[in-house]
């Protein structure tokens, strides 16, 4: 009889011990994925942070360009020269090809 008794805590103390295992297993695979999602996310967050701040500079670049245009005279005249444009009565070199 005791015998029997020995084997059945036995055989509870492994279904209790199985049962804990896949816990743990299932624990560990849902943080896994999590800690993957949230490192993934976080490259991603990166990623973008470095766009924003390319666009702020390039916009303020352009800011600052749109403020010369507008006010600077010297700014004008050297951006209408690379159209080839020029203003009336003025001579402008040609090259010539030989």
């Amino acid at each position: 009889m005791v015998e029997v008794v020995s084997k059945n805590k036995k055989s509870q103390w492994l279904g209790i011990a199985i049962a804990g295992s896949l816990t743990l297993m299932l624990c560990l695979t849902i943080n896994y994925s999590a800690f993957s999602d949230l490192s993934k996310e976080s490259s991603e967050n990166k990623d973008l942070e470095q766009r924003i701040q390319g666009v702020t500079t390039e916009n303020l670049a352009l800011q600052e360009q749109i403020h010369f245009l507008k006010n600077d005279p010297a700014t004008v005249e050297r951006e209408v020269k690379k159209f080839g444009l020029r203003r009336p009565k003025e001579k402008v070199s040609v090259p010539t090809n030989k």
